[in-house]
C-alpha cells in the first residue's frame, strides 16, 4: 500500500512539475520525483545517496550493514556488484555502496552542475541497461 500512495504522489507531483502531464511515466521519472524530496526537479548528491542508503537498509536483512549475495540473490552476479565490492569481500559494504553510487553520481551528472535531472537520470539508466 505504502509503494502504490508513493507511486500515485509522485505522478501527481510529476503533473505539477516541469514536466508535462500525461498519463504514462517510465519507472525512472517515478523514481526521480520520489527521491527529490526537496521538489526542486534536481537530485543533490545527498538525494541520491539516501536512495542507495535506504535501499541497502530494506535489502540489510542480517543487519551487517552490507548486501551479501544471500540478500539479493541472482543480482550478486551483476557485473555492478562485482564491480562495487572493491575489496572482494563477496558484499557491498556501506562505504562501497557510498563510493559506487558517487561515482554513478558524477557520471550522469553530463552537465556538470551538481545536480541530477530527469534528463541526466533517464540517459543514464539507459545506458547501464
Amino acid at each position: 500500500m505504502k509503494h502504490a500512495f508513493s507511486a500515485l504522489a509522485a505522478v501527481c507531483l510529476l503533473a505539477l512539475s516541469g514536466l508535462s502531464a500525461r498519463a504514462d511515466y517510465t519507472v525512472v521519472e517515478v523514481n526521480f520525483i520520489i527521491a527529490d524530496k526537496n521538489g526542486d526537479m534536481l537530485l543533490s548528491k545527498t538525494e541520491y545517496l539516501l536512495v542507495a542508503l535506504d535501499a541497502l537498509q530494506k535489502l540489510d536483512t542480517n543487519g551487517n550493514n552490507a548486501i551479501d549475495p544471500e540478500e539479493i540473490g541472482d543480482l550478486s552476479k551483476d557485473a555492478e556488484f562485482a564491480d562495487g565490492d572493491t575489496d572482494k569481500s563477496g558484499n557491498l559494504s556501506v562505504e562501497e555502496v557510498i563510493a559506487e553510487k558517487l561515482a554513478d553520481f558524477e557520471a550522469a551528472d553530463t552537465n556538470k552542475d551538481g545536480a541530477l535531472n530527469v534528463e541526466e537520470v533517464t540517459e543514464f539508466e539507459a545506458k547501464k541497461n
